[in-house]
């Protein structure tokens, strides 16, 4: 079963919008792709659902709920130093890294420059 690291922006948009970003998440409900993230990487997606969303705690609780469900959780350690015009980007690669990830989906421009890294491919949700 392939390993693949879901970028927070890739979290939110499966969550509210039909797309291939929700495609991908109920392949990771199926079984179909397993999950990786990161304690930091939840933590990212409750302030982003909270500040930017307005979603109520309750509901914050069931999406982080699913997405644990759903994950193999790891602990990067903030060691990994790739992007410099983003550090914070460093900790979905470290993710993906400890994860043994085969591909990271993200929305993110810095980590889709990249196009790879140590191996795990780097690509838009709407490339499944």
């Amino acid at each position: 079963m392939p390993r693949a690291v879901l970028d927070t922006n890739i979290l939110v948009s499966a969550f509210f919008w039909e797309g291939n970003e929700r495609t991908l998440l109920r392949r990771c409900r199926d079984g179909e792709i397993r999950s990786v993230t990161s304690p930091g990487m939840l933590e990212e997606l409750d302030r982003i659902l909270i500040r930017k969303f307005g979603v109520p705690e309750g509901k914050v609780k069931d999406y982080l709920g699913e997405v644990f469900m759903i994950s193999d959780l790891v602990f990067p350690r903030g060691s990994l130093k790739a992007i410099e015009r983003d550090p914070t980007d460093d900790m979905v690669l470290e993710t993906a890294v400890l994860g043994k990830a085969d591909v990271i989906f993200t929305g993110d421009k810095h980590h889709l420059k990249l196009g790879s890294y140590e191996e795990i491919e780097i690509r838009k949700a709407s490339l499944l």
